[in-house]
């Protein structure tokens, strides 16, 4: 049977001390003669410092999930009690008790053959943790009563209530803090990203000189330049367009091209005209707002697998994960002119290298290995 709702158990607990809503249990004094207990000293705290936190503020809890309940499903009761945010995270990251948690598509399973496949989730509420040691923190409005909020999600779930502590954190302007912790990528003699709040003057650059910029939007595309992949791919294309053997190349494809910043770096490099193939529509419309701000629309395309034209390129970037790179094998190795170059990469380890390169054998040769951080990009030349 499924627990209740908690706003219909908030509802039933009512009392003169609180008022409940889906916004959480807001502490305020007893009412005189209401014969209820005066507030507790630690509440008294908590509510002194609500009343004095200017607008903005917020208590940060953190807590550890009861064992027996599924974190999620304690995530949706805390956000219905309140929460204005719920982040879970591993108890024994960094340490040798952390617990890796992903599920793999075998060659050709669909997302929804891959739930089929998973444990049925039957008892809404006691299904296995996210992990075994799962840490909470949890964000409240700063008048709420944290001890009373979790009390009675605690009594929804059937469990007694977790240990927690509470912070009260002062107002901050967070789009200024993200802004001033998210510094320019450069890549030293070959490349800089900066976004919207750089200045183009940005950083000194490794070697004096400063290096092309290109300006990029942070949003849900994937390529902002801070992925090891991200940065073998555009040095591999630097040292193939910017004096190497493809230099004055006509056309490159990107295929994946999230934000683009492999095709515009290609672009600044020599390279004339840039073709992105994405399956995301949302990647697609950021990466032509890209192309627009940094002046390269004209000579930029990003469309949909089934809106291609079929092209042969001297160069062809694909930066995916190493099982689609094989599966995409006949597709991308008809992209390749002769004699042309294919840089792969989303490739982790020697055994996921070895497995991509075999795939793609048949047609290419000299296939050379850069690393970074675990990460390889592969370049080949396909075969005349």
């Amino acid at each position: 049977m499924l627990a209740p709702p908690l706003c219909v158990l908030l509802a039933s607990v009512v009392s003169g001390r609180a008022t409940i809503s889906r916004l959480g249990v807001r502490s305020r004094p007893p009412i005189a003669g209401d014969g209820g207990p005066a507030p507790t000293s630690e509440n008294a705290v908590l509510a002194e410092g609500a009343a004095e936190a200017e607008d903005g503020a917020m208590l940060l809890v953190r807590m550890q999930c009861p064992a027996s309940v599924d974190g999620h499903y304690w995530s949706e009761l805390l956000v219905d009690a309140g929460a204005l945010f719920v982040s879970l995270s591993d108890g024994g990251r960094g340490t040798d008790a952390e617990q890796p948690i992903y599920h793999a598509h075998p060659p050709g399973e669909s997302s929804a053959q891959l739930l089929e496949r998973l444990p049925a989730e039957t008892t809404p509420g006691h299904l296995t943790p996210v992990w075994s040691n799962t840490q909470l923190e949890v964000g409240f409005a700063p008048d709420v009563d944290v001890e009373a909020t979790l009390l009675l999600a605690a009594a929804v779930a059937g469990e007694t209530p977790p240990r927690f502590e509470v912070e009260l954190l002062g107002a901050r302007d967070w789009v200024s803090q993200v802004q001033s912790d998210w510094a320019p990528v450069e890549l030293a003699g070959c490349l800089r990203i900066l976004f919207p709040w750089h200045a183009d003057s940005a950083g000194e650059g490794s070697g004096g000189a400063l290096p092309p910029a290109l300006q990029l939007q942070p949003g849900m595309a994937f390529g902002t330049g801070e992925h090891a992949t991200t940065q073998l791919c555009v040095r591999g294309v630097h040292s193939l367009l910017a004096g190497g053997r493809l230099a004055g190349c006509d056309a490159m494809l990107d295929f994946g091209s999230g934000s683009g910043v492999v095709a515009f770096a290609a672009l600044l490099f020599g390279c004339r005209r840039a073709v992105g193939v994405e399956i995301d529509p949302y990647a697609l419309k950021v990466s032509r707002a890209n192309a627009a701000d940094n002046g390269m629309a004209d000579r930029f395309v990003a469309v949909l697998p089934a809106e291609e034209a079929p092209e042969e390129y001297k160069l062809v970037v694909a930066n995916i994960l190493a099982r689609t790179l094989v599966q995409l094998q006949p597709t991308l190795s008809s992209r390749v002119a002769a004699g042309g170059t294919l840089l792969l990469s989303g490739i982790w380890g020697e055994a996921q290298a070895a497995e991509v390169e075999a795939a793609f054998a048949p047609d290419f040769e000299g296939f050379e290995r850069s690393w970074q951080d675990g990460w390889v990009v592969i370049s080949a030349r396909r075969r005349r």
